[in-house]
């Protein structure tokens, strides 16, 4: 019986998170579990542009850029896209980039308030909880991560409103594997389907500059094969 990559299927962890989110009340966001602005930025944004450099053969694409975000050697997060020419959607992918690099910081520190993660997310919101939660469950299993994560095929909607964007991509965890961290004991697992998936995030600009845009919303679909694997 195999072992899964990471603690918890992620869909699995954002479909609970959701759950958790449906009784909260606050003060940035309806009281009914809807995220505020969500559905608008999914109805009103033009179909997402592909970044430039998805043609490009892959030796020759960069990764995405530098991070403040550090992570142990022995994990390696490939960001395999081109920031595209538009400012604002250059940031929003930014940001989605350095979201999933604080939540496998969160993970390496056991910390599901670790204060580099909720640097990146909007307070009570789903990628907020989906984070935290993910967190958790590495923290209550002993495990960190090792290995390498890459993703690609990165596409950016319309900002809307002047702070909303959708950002979706692919996610390539067939290299990342779960770590025990009292035994260094690296819980391996060949690839599958699931290894691939395909996350799609709202991402909202930050109200002061040099800020970076925090992501709002997260949605998961697994198995994603077919709109991942080159």
């Amino acid at each position: 019986m195999q072992l899964p990559r990471r603690a918890a299927s992620l869909a699995a962890v954002a479909a609970a998170s959701a759950v958790l989110l449906a009784g909260c009340g606050n003060d940035d966001g309806p009281s009914d579990g809807k995220i505020e602005g969500a559905d608008s930025a999914k109805k009103t944004s033009a179909a997402p542009t592909p970044t430039k450099g998805e043609d490009a053969p892959k030796e020759e694409r960069p990764d995405f850029r530098t991070s403040d975000i550090t992570l142990p050697e022995d994990i390696k997060l490939v960001f395999d896209w081109k920031q595209p020419d538009d400012p604002e959607k250059a940031a929003a992918l930014d940001g989605a980039a350095d979201y999933m690099r604080a939540i496998d910081h969160g993970t390496v520190k056991q910390d599901p308030k670790d204060p580099v993660l909720a640097r990146h997310v909007v307070p009570l919101q789903t990628a907020e909880a989906f984070a935290t939660k993910k967190v958790q469950i590495d923290v209550d299993k002993g495990y960190t991560v090792t290995g390498e994560e890459r993703y690609s095929k990165a596409e950016v909607g319309d900002v809307v409103d002047g702070k909303l964007a959708e950002v979706s991509f692919c996610m390539d965890q067939s290299k990342l594997f779960s770590k025990e961290i009292k035994t260094g004991k690296v819980l391996r697992t060949e690839e599958s389907a699931a290894s691939y998936m395909r996350l799609t995030l709202v991402m909202q600009k930050p109200d002061a500059k040099n800020s970076p845009w925090k992501a709002r919303t997260f949605e998961a679909e697994e198995r994603a094969v077919k709109q991942c694997k080159d």
